[in-house]
């Protein structure tokens, strides 16, 4: 069965103009007065009406921002035969469960030793998924598939923000036990996620496009109770590309 479906580049022009890709919770963001922008042909919330306290959060508390428009291209393989596609399109990286790598914007994120699942810039996905096709022909057996639009993703980001997800998760995320570029598949909020540091107080839970509504009703309750709040890209410098994620 083909997987196309689950890759917004997918989408095809009618009458003229192609429709803007969307967060599946695009109208909960609305509702909470967001204001909208373009990012690689993408909505996504640019702030919602207070830019600088938005930025403020992020110093002094926690602030949540939706990234569903992060590429999410997993490949599995035996564990050779992913280690070769990921040195290939990865610089020449070597991964290790438990720590993801990130070159050239994309990270690199071994979920078992035959499974990884690279998250890419919006503007980056369809040359990363390209990388791994490429290399996956070429090094012998392997399943692609591009996840972005079955995958949702939050930026949990701020001094608090390990303390927001103890709310959610018995994963420990001290720092000498989840330092930077640490990766964990694990529960969170009783579903299914995986969480990535990726350095600076900020972190990536990434989680089944189902549940976007409830994750984002989760983080953003327990960024509340600490001073903090959702927040937009603007606030985290993410609007011209600038993502590390």
């Amino acid at each position: 069965m083909p997987f196309e479906f689950l890759a917004p580049d997918s989408a095809v022009a009618f009458a003229g103009s192609t429709p803007p890709r969307r967060s599946q919770i695009e109208s909960e963001h609305i509702d909470q007065g967001a204001n909208l922008a373009e990012r690689a042909g993408w909505n996504v919330v640019a702030d919602y009406g207070d830019p600088d306290r938005e930025r403020s959060v992020c110093v002094t508390s926690v602030g949540v921002t939706d990234l569903s428009c992060l590429g999410k291209i997993e490949f599995q393989a035996d564990p050779a035969t992913t280690a070769s596609i990921v040195s290939s399109v990865a610089g020449g990286a070597a991964l290790e469960l438990g720590s993801a790598k990130h070159h050239e914007g994309t990270w690199w994120c071994p979920v078992t030793a035959g499974r990884v699942l690279a998250v890419t810039q919006p503007e980056d996905t369809s040359r990363v998924l390209s990388a791994v096709e490429e290399a996956a022909a070429g090094a012998g057996f392997a399943s692609v598939t591009e996840l972005t639009a079955a995958l949702g993703s939050n930026a949990i980001v701020g001094p608090l923000a390990r303390e927001a997800f103890a709310r959610a998760t018995a994963l420990d995320m001290r720092p000498e036990h989840f330092p930077d570029a640490a990766f964990a598949p694990v529960s969170v909020a009783r579903t299914p996620g995986m969480v990535l540091n990726e350095g600076g107080d900020r972190y990536l839970h990434l989680f089944g496009a189902g549940y976007a509504q409830y994750n984002w009703t989760v983080f953003e309750d327990a960024a509340r109770g600490l001073g903090g709040r959702g927040v937009g890209l603007a606030a985290l410098g993410l609007l011209q590309g600038a993502a590390r994620a």
